[in-house]
């Protein structure tokens, strides 16, 4: 059985209830029933600027659960998600997060796509002993140095480093970038690109930050304009992406996405001016052009039942919400047991292929995946291509 509820607090009285709740939650709640559905917990943003991100994880692990339930379930048990609203507030994700955490018929929580969020609940992870995979790529969380929380998507240095290697390939001597300082991924994606671009030799000439609340950035594109540079990298999640699309059309300078962008939420949206944009994005994205092999067959497994239900390729985000739930059920059959202790040990020995790439967690990496699961593709006839870059490491180097 798939259940899907919204739960949506008001601000005021959640707020009192998320600290009560952290309060009280502890690992004496820490054993899921041994009967009836197992019970998965999901906070996503499904309204506010980050709804494309969490619209895509919600579609994507409903139609994992409802596949998981037809062909018999996990251990024998239906698997049954509640799924939570956070509105791109990392407050209102907290609050829900701990909820569903101090409640012991939980085995597991898939946190927020919004990084910020996820990395707000990595103490109540611990505190309340749950096994936790975030839909967003925290950093804070790759070294183990927290127990309880994982990530299932490639963190912002290795979007990074794979953006670099990408324009030093292609002859790029010098970089402007914008990022927002307000949310890791883009601080974090902005220290990694300065590291990564210093070691290549590039030369950064703009570093620039933004406020992704605005809705006018000519600023700073004017900026990039004046430095001249042989490319712009912008590191930043939601409308504005598009915004800045649309105002730096024209500019004759190659402009460059990260994985935030991967899907037709932004490609859609930014229309015209969109075209030739180039981004680093899960392998997945473009499924579609990896050659015949195990990772094209876990990535058809979950894109041709999108295709038929959705009329559209899946955007990166529902890959990673795939990807999500598949690692839990692989920890839960793996542990023999919803025990949350056992399940969150079963994930740290975890080598499982998902559509997204290769997780091979251990005790100093809750990342598990490395630059062989990053694509870099580029915006081609209104939808996502691999370039002639990716298409040629796909020969060699695919995780498998």
């Amino acid at each position: 059985m798939l259940r899907t509820r919204l739960t949506v607090p008001t601000v005021a009285g959640a707020l009192a209830l998320a600290l009560g709740l952290a309060a009280c939650g502890s690992a004496e709640g820490g054993t899921a029933s041994s009967s009836g559905p197992i019970k998965i917990g999901v906070v996503v943003p499904l309204t506010g600027p980050f709804a494309p991100l969490g619209i895509g994880d919600k579609a994507a692990i409903e139609q994992e659960v409802a596949r998981i339930n037809a062909d018999g379930g996990v251990l024998g048990r239906d698997l049954e998600v509640t799924i939570k609203d956070d509105k791109t507030e990392v407050p209102q994700s907290v609050i829900g997060y701990n909820q569903m955490a101090a409640d012991s018929d939980y085995t597991a929580i898939l946190s927020s796509s919004n990084v910020a969020a996820s990395l707000a609940i990595g103490s109540s992870a611990e505190s309340n002993k749950i096994p936790t995979i975030a839909l967003g790529p925290v950093s804070a969380f790759k070294d183990g140095s927290n127990d309880y929380a994982f990530t299932c998507v490639a963190i912002p240095e290795l979007y990074a480093e794979a953006a670099v290697d990408y324009l030093a390939a292609e002859g790029i001597e010098s970089l402007a970038i914008a990022y927002t300082s307000e949310d890791p991924y883009g601080s974090n994606g902005r220290a990694a690109t300065l590291a990564a671009a210093e070691a290549a030799g590039i030369d950064v000439v703009v570093d620039e930050a933004i406020d992704v609340a605005a809705t006018d950035f000519t600023a700073a594109i004017s900026k990039v304009k004046a430095a001249k540079p042989d490319a712009f990298l912008v590191w930043v999640a939601g409308p504005a992406s598009v915004i800045i699309t649309k105002q730096f059309a024209g500019s004759g300078i190659p402009l460059i996405m990260t994985g935030a962008q991967a899907s037709n939420l932004y490609v859609e949206p930014a229309g015209a001016e969109g075209e030739g944009v180039v981004m680093t994005s899960s392998i997945a994205v473009p499924g579609r052009e990896l050659p015949a092999g195990p990772l094209k067959d876990a990535v058809d497994a979950f894109a041709n039942p999108w295709l038929e239900q959705n009329d559209a390729y899946p955007p990166q985000f529902a890959f990673d919400g795939a990807a999500g739930i598949q690692l839990l059920v692989a920890a839960i059959e793996k542990a023999e047991s919803t025990d949350r202790e056992k399940v969150r040990d079963a994930l740290e020995t975890l080598d499982v292929l998902t559509p997204i790439g290769r997780f091979q967690f251990s005790e100093d990496d809750h990342g598990g995946i490395g630059k062989d699961a990053i694509a870099i593709v580029e915006v081609k006839d209104g939808d996502l291509a691999a370039t002639p870059y990716s298409l040629k490491a796909f020969k060699t180097r695919l995780p498998e």
